[in-house]
């Protein structure tokens, strides 16, 4: 007898996501699925997104909590997600600003399959 597994996609994913470990600078803790860009001090480390329009770049795989020094994290670096899923700043409220957070990269965000 064999046994069969179905598979189920998780529920945030509406595209195909693509990951890579990027570096997250010094100081950063935060959940998966937030938002990240560029530092504006140094541009080879991601930060949390600040809510400037097009500035996110990409989204966060996986928790990340500060350990005192840059370390690489899981990021997503292109892909569909659902915008109620993802763990926006509290600044950012509505749904215009969080489609405008990704503009110019390959991650977006959308509310439907």
């Amino acid at each position: 007898m064999s046994e069969v597994t179905e598979y189920v996609p998780d529920d945030y994913l509406i595209g195909t996501p693509v990951t890579t470990r990027a570096t997250i600078k010094t100081g950063e803790t935060f959940p998966a699925r937030t938002p990240l860009m560029f530092d504006a001090t140094d541009t080879a480390a991601l930060v949390k997104w600040d809510g400037t329009p097009g500035k996110a770049v990409a989204m966060s795989a996986r928790n990340v909590t500060d350990t005192g020094s840059d370390q690489l994290s899981t990021i997503y670096t292109q892909g569909g997600f659902r915008i109620g899923f993802v763990n926006w700043p509290d600044t950012v409220i509505t749904e215009k600003a969080k489609r405008a957070a990704f503009l110019g990269s390959a991650v977006y965000v959308d509310d439907e399959y």
